[in-house]
């Protein structure tokens, strides 16, 4: 089935290839069986501000030293990541400010976010509990040898760079179906990054799971929100599972809030953006 995805994919243009996808993506959200979303767990979106959240006393300094580091063992591949750098500079400041416990990330893919996550994490683990980080993807993401992992272009295995910098021993990596991980798990986590891309069916449930998995106050953010269904930027190619399912369940009864970060309060390089299609979910 895969090899067909894929012989599909490279037959049809782009733009015939996405639209089909769109298709049957929002037919299999409309069989998907309902669930229940209690958002008591989340924030209340009117508490939530990102300028406040992203800047501070000190965060500019730590995020220098933390993109020194990074930059030592990770190079970025423009259109390979799932995270763009922004993207990965802004969970590190979420991550700093929040300071969570427990952490979960779906998609590792590269490694690019977790190793955000993990430098934040080193700046505040000699403050109560040592912070740990779980992090989810389908393949062995620390396997260069497998297919996955060439697809990913993965050069270094995402466990070695957490070596280099110091943070391995904060860092769990598991092997499972998102959903799988997800289905069962309840009150664990203060921090969920989604951040796998998926169909908008498995995008609805893990959404639902992951608010059940989030201890109160928790903070539950994804990657790939589109609101609108429409490109942050000219030309870019919009995934719009996550906001299809973010939708379903506001149609549903859910009182939830997709708040998109948007453009982020720092400047960028000549020619880059600072627009990030990261989103906190909250509740109205």
């Amino acid at each position: 089935m895969r090899a067909l995805k894929r012989l599909v994919r490279n037959i049809l243009p782009a733009r015939v290839h996405g639209a089909l996808r769109r298709v049957v993506h929002a037919r299999r959200l409309n069989r998907v069986p309902v669930m229940t979303a209690d958002v008591a767990p989340l924030p209340r979106a009117a508490e939530i501000s990102f300028s406040e959240l992203l800047q501070g006393d000190g965060m500019a300094d730590g995020w220098g030293k933390a993109k020194t580091s990074i930059s030592e063992v990770f190079e970025y591949m423009p259109g390979i990541h799932a995270m763009d750098p922004e993207s990965c500079r802004a969970i590190y400041h979420l991550i700093r400010r929040f300071q969570p416990r427990f952490i979960l990330e779906i998609g590792t893919n590269c490694g690019a976010s977790t190793l955000h996550a993990a430098m934040a994490m080193r700046d505040y683990r000699n403050v109560g509990r040592p912070p740990r980080l779980v992090t989810v993807d389908l393949f062995d993401v620390n396997n260069p040898a497998t297919a996955e992992a060439k697809r990913y272009r993965i050069s270094t295995p995402p466990r070695e760079m957490l070596t280099r910098l110091g943070c391995a021993d904060m860092v769990e990596f598991s092997i499972a179906r998102s959903t799988d991980y997800l289905r069962g798990r309840e009150t664990e986590f203060d921090f969920i990054l989604l951040d796998h891309a998926p169909a908008a069916d498995i995008a609805y449930r893990d959404i639902a799971l992951a608010i059940r998995a989030l201890r109160p106050g928790g903070q539950l953010l994804i990657h790939s929100y589109f609101p609108g269904k429409k490109p942050l930027r000219a030309g870019e190619r919009v995934n719009s599972d996550s906001y299809l399912a973010v939708r379903c369940l506001r149609r549903q009864g859910a009182h939830l809030v997709a708040l998109p970060l948007g453009a982020l309060p720092w400047p960028t390089q000549p020619g880059g953006s600072n627009l990030t299609s990261l989103a906190l979910l909250a509740r109205e």
